[in-house]
């Protein structure tokens, strides 16, 4: 047997252990003021420091979009575009996971039992940042097989989650199920990937456009049909159909800047890849000043159409504009 299927049989087998225990934990102990999630989160969040809290905060904000988004952008632009673009995959597919299953859970985080105040409005289990770093980093890792990246793709998420605990934004069995769902992900990424590239190697431009709406479709639905029933949820809905927007705009563009664009991550100065990295940065600054600025409270049907536009547009600029732009100017 591969050393890599043994890896991913080990993985998927501590994966579907931790989500297991989760269920147990949660559906036949709950959440009482005697059960271990209660008294995990009622010791962290009456014995905390504040010097903790600072630090434990910025740890969790690594397990942030806007991290994963800036890292996608070096690996896009200035180390291997190919590798960059499978991570952008794993990284949508995670998401599109993580958000049906919060969806199908729809559990409450602590701050309905505790009454503490935090910024996050999505449900609990699983959590989001563990699922997404395991994967994330775990793909970064399964790419650059060295010691110091194995050591960040495993050191990290495990940071990210316990922070996630320490700050009582998750319950710990939130954790203990991003983690289980994360590692099955991983496996199954792991496996398929040489399989699945073998077969798009050879297909034509089309064929790879119709798998990503295909594919798109595919993720749509769950979170669809989730936010339909039993009731409407409609703001949840398109805020996660803009990631697969984003995925369905990077996929066809990717599927077509070969021939269109013929981007080379090769350069001849390092300066240059700075500068690559500063203009994706300004489009991603736009887009984040946007969200900043224009949130109305409820969000509008104006607003949730233009959320979709402008993250379906992001596939365009950034896998087509700005690399053409970056091949006319000789950087």
């Amino acid at each position: 047997m591969k050393k890599r299927n043994l890896i991913a049989i080990i993985m998927s087998v501590v994966g579907v252990a931790f989500i297991v225990a989760a269920m147990v934990l949660v559906y036949i102990y709950g959440r009482g003021t005697t059960t271990l999630d209660y008294m995990i989160s009622d010791f962290f969040l009456n014995s905390s420091s504040s010097i903790g809290k600072r630090i434990f905060s910025t740890i969790t904000y690594l397990g942030e979009a806007i991290i994963y988004v800036a890292v996608l952008v070096i690996l896009y632009y200035v180390w291997d575009k190919k590798k960059a673009y499978r991570a952008i995959v794993a990284l949508v597919s995670t998401t599109v996971i993580n958000a049906s299953a919060k969806l199908a859970f729809k559990l409450p985080r602590p701050d309905d039992t505790f009454g503490h105040k935090i910024d996050e409005t999505s449900y609990g289990l699983p959590s989001g940042h563990t699922q997404m770093s395991t994967d994330f980093w775990g793909v970064l890792g399964s790419f650059v097989v060295k010691w110091g990246m194995l050591s960040i793709s495993i050191v990290l998420p495990l940071l990210i989650a316990f922070s996630r605990i320490y700050l009582v934004e998750h319950w710990f069995t939130d954790v203990l199920m991003g983690f289980g769902i994360g590692l099955i992900f991983l496996a199954i990424f792991i496996v398929v990937l040489k399989p699945v590239e073998n077969y798009f190697e050879d297909k034509s431009t089309t064929t790879k456009i119709l798998w990503s709406i295909a594919t798109s479709i595919i993720f749509a639905t769950p979170i669809v049909l989730l936010n339909l029933f039993p009731s409407v949820e409609l703001e949840s809905m398109v805020d996660n159909l803009s990631y697969i927007a984003v995925f369905t705009a990077v996929s066809i563009s990717y599927a077509i800047e070969g021939k269109v664009v013929g981007f080379d991550n090769k350069m001849d100065k390092w300066w240059k890849g700075i500068l690559r990295v500063l203009f994706a940065v300004v489009i991603l600054a736009g887009v984040f000043l946007y969200g900043m600025f224009f949130d109305p409270e409820p969000a509008t049907t104006l607003k949730m159409v233009l959320d979709l536009v402008i993250y379906a547009l992001l596939g365009p600029v950034l896998i087509l504009l700005l690399p053409w732009i970056i091949k006319k100017l000789n950087l």
